[in-house]
């Protein structure tokens, strides 16, 4: 199960590039990586199964991780950390990271598109780790009940979310809001990536984030898919501003924002 001699040596920063460069599209000759990756920063977990083609599976089967920076800092937050709400899952990769660095470390995570459920279910199984990652199959958002969800290409596990709009690409299913389904107990990262209704997301937290309950909360902000909800740029900011969190750009110019409670 070798990585490619380019993969092993070159820091990890750079290693998405030279995967997008030489390896994206050449995944047929290198299959046998898909089937068990190591995760970079915690090689007794694994990925199973993972999907030539995807983008996702792609870069954690050559490099074993996906989205570095973000990586990197999730991986500093398990070090010390208890509790991860992984919201937007996919298949599992920040929820067995941070089960595998965070020994005492639990995860409630959720994956709304059928296929990612079945996969990270199947990660959480071959890794044993069925005690501290609770999967609940359902999309977060700032309600209870159904929505059109649009399940995105075959080949792309993470390109699926929350549809304005019914059509042949889309089903419906169930949603609740982080504030019913997650207890009232300290909550060390947040994290956030479904693909343009984080904001909505957000919403259904208030009652834990009035009690100061989130210390720390990555969350995207996609403004094609948002305009395509009705989302307006900002209303994320605007709210955990009036709840009292402050927040930045994760990087300069990134579309991933770092929120935290407002120090005093």
């Amino acid at each position: 199960m070798t990585r490619p001699l380019l993969s092993r040596i070159l820091p990890n920063r750079f290693k998405s590039s030279l995967y997008y460069r030489h390896y994206h599209s050449r995944h047929d000759a290198w299959r046998h990586l898909f089937k068990a990756a190591p995760l970079a920063l915690c090689s007794e977990v694994s990925m199973y199964d993972l999907i030539p083609g995807d983008v996702i599976s792609g870069n954690i089967a050559f490099n074993g991780f996906y989205e570095w920076d973000l990586t990197r800092r999730i991986a500093e937050h398990a070090t010390n950390g208890k509790f991860l709400v992984d919201v937007g899952a996919n298949m599992g990769y920040f929820s067995l990271l941070w089960a595998g660095l965070s020994k005492a470390g639990r995860v409630i995570a959720f994956e709304a598109a059928p296929r990612n459920i079945g996969l990270f279910q199947n990660n959480i199984e071959r890794n044993q780790l069925e005690d501290r990652i609770t999967l609940i199959p359902k999309a977060a958002s700032d309600h209870a009940g159904t929505v059109t969800f649009d399940v995105g290409p075959a080949e792309q596990s993470g390109w699926g979310g929350i549809s304005a709009t019914p059509s042949a690409a889309t089903i419906t299913i169930p949603m609740v809001r982080i504030d019913e389904e997650v207890p009232d107990t300290k909550i060390d990262v947040l994290k956030i990536d479904v693909e343009g209704a984080d904001t909505w997301v957000l919403f259904g937290c208030e009652r834990l984030l009035k009690s100061r309950r989130i210390q720390t909360i990555y969350f995207e902000q996609n403004p094609q898919r948002m305009e395509r909800l009705g989302i307006a740029p900002g209303d994320a900011q605007k709210f955990l501003q009036d709840i009292g969190y402050e927040y930045h750009p994760m990087e300069a110019g990134d579309n991933m924002w770092i929120a935290y409670p407002h120090k005093a």
